[in-house]
């Protein structure tokens, strides 16, 4: 058997702060408050910071996948909740509030440090990871599963581990849809958020 999700996690996790060209960014300071519209809910956030852009920093900031800072020679994810880049799409600093440290006292604790990204594909896009073994399969359980050709949306509800032909329980839109579980084809695109994606075969959804 392979390793366990959270070790083969982490381990990657600390390969992207040990590669220099990782580094993205520079938390510059704190900015003081910011008010966001949540859905109906309008509220006010004093934990935003200042963020000095590398070149190597991407055009579009993505939620749904972390930036990394190095605490104590750990790797620790940032989740993005706000993004407003100074100086218009070629601008070099940006307004940033990060998910759980949206007050002053937390983001202060984020000062001075480097961010890191994973590496990306030639379209810009993080490279996810693939799923290694049967045990991470069975863990992806309640993940929801994005089809890259569609854009359908749907939660893993079961692993069935048929000899030879293993496969994901999807259901999309109320019915189940059985989803090869093939390493080459289902990334992990974030554990924290349980997101996965994966390039269906033509006409699954018809089966």
């Amino acid at each position: 058997m392979g390793k366990s999700q959270p070790l083969a996690y982490a381990e990657r996790a600390a390969a992207v702060i040990a590669e220099e060209q990782n580094a993205v960014g520079r938390i510059k300071k704190g900015y003081g408050i910011i008010t966001l519209r949540r859905g109906e809910v309008e509220r006010q956030y004093d934990g935003a910071l200042l963020v000095t852009l590398f070149d190597t920093f991407p055009e579009v900031a993505e939620t749904a996948e972390p930036l990394w800072i190095e605490i104590d020679s750990l790797a620790v994810p940032l989740f993005i909740s706000s993004f407003e880049r100074r100086g218009g799409s070629s601008g070099t600093t940006a307004v940033v509030l990060f998910e759980d440290f949206e007050r002053a006292t937390e983001a202060e604790l984020l000062v001075g440090k480097v961010l890191y990204r994973a590496a990306s594909t030639a379209d810009g896009r993080s490279t996810g990871r693939r799923v290694e073994d049967e045990t991470e399969f069975e863990a992806l359980i309640g993940y929801e599963l994005t089809d890259r050709t569609t854009g359908r949306r749907g939660i893993v509800v079961a692993f069935y581990d048929y000899p030879g032909n293993p496969l994901l329980g999807v259901e999309f839109d109320g019915r189940e849809v059985m989803v090869p579980a093939a390493d080459e084809l289902v990334e992990v695109v974030s554990t924290r958020r349980k997101q996965l994606r994966a390039q269906l075969p033509e006409g699954l959804f018809e089966l």
